[in-house]
């Protein structure tokens, strides 16, 4: 079956992410951002959505793009099904403890989380590649209280296109992809992110 790669049809590449090649940090493309830009109420926020309000030239700005279904476990054990979470806004955030930049928008996507979590809105914060000890002890160290799944071999993250840390996606309450981002985001970004919804 072929792979979906939903992050390369509706991202803007911005200028911090992590490798996940060689877990170094390194700057993208600051070209590529111009020709993904939103062109109305991001104010510069590099986020990129699949609505008319996008300069996207790969033609997806007014096709539907469903976000493809996942069953991942959470540290406590349970199992987290996207599609079983149709009626709420879903933002998925891969990341490593080993990316620098996913380290640094972790307060903000919890306070995002704490912020709207009355407004339907669940975050999942994916981490790739890392042993459940790892990624508990980081969460500990950081007193963090978001939803943590576990996609140890990549698979969830390589059906997303994924290839650089963190990456985030909106997925609205019908199980449509709404906006993405590749690289880290300001509490200001995440909350333009979060707009989408009511698009």
């Amino acid at each position: 079956m072929k792979k979906i790669f939903i992050m390369l049809l509706i991202i803007a590449f911005v200028t911090v992410g992590c490798n996940t090649n060689n877990r170094t940090n390194e700057t993208t493309n600051q070209n590529e951002q111009q020709n993904n830009q939103v062109t109305e109420d991001t104010q510069n926020s590099d986020v990129t959505s699949t609505d008319s309000g996008s300069t996207n030239t790969n033609d997806t700005e007014n096709k539907i793009i469903m976000a493809p279904d996942f069953e991942l476990k959470s540290l406590d054990g349970t199992i987290t099904k996207l599609s079983d979470l149709k009626g709420k806004n879903v933002i998925i955030n891969f990341w490593a403890t080993w990316c620098d930049f996913c380290i640094a928008e972790m307060p903000d996507l919890q306070k995002l989380q704490d912020e709207y979590k009355d407004e339907d809105l669940l975050i999942l914060a994916v981490n790739v590649g890392e042993t459940k000890e790892e990624v508990e002890k980081f969460i500990e160290e950081n007193n963090l209280n978001l939803t943590i799944l576990l996609d140890k071999d990549g698979v969830v993250s390589n059906s997303y296109g994924v290839s650089s840390f963190p990456s985030t996606l909106a997925v609205n309450k019908d199980g449509e992809v709404v906006v993405g981002h590749v690289g880290m985001l300001t509490y200001e970004q995440m909350e333009t992110l979060y707009g989408y919804f009511n698009k």
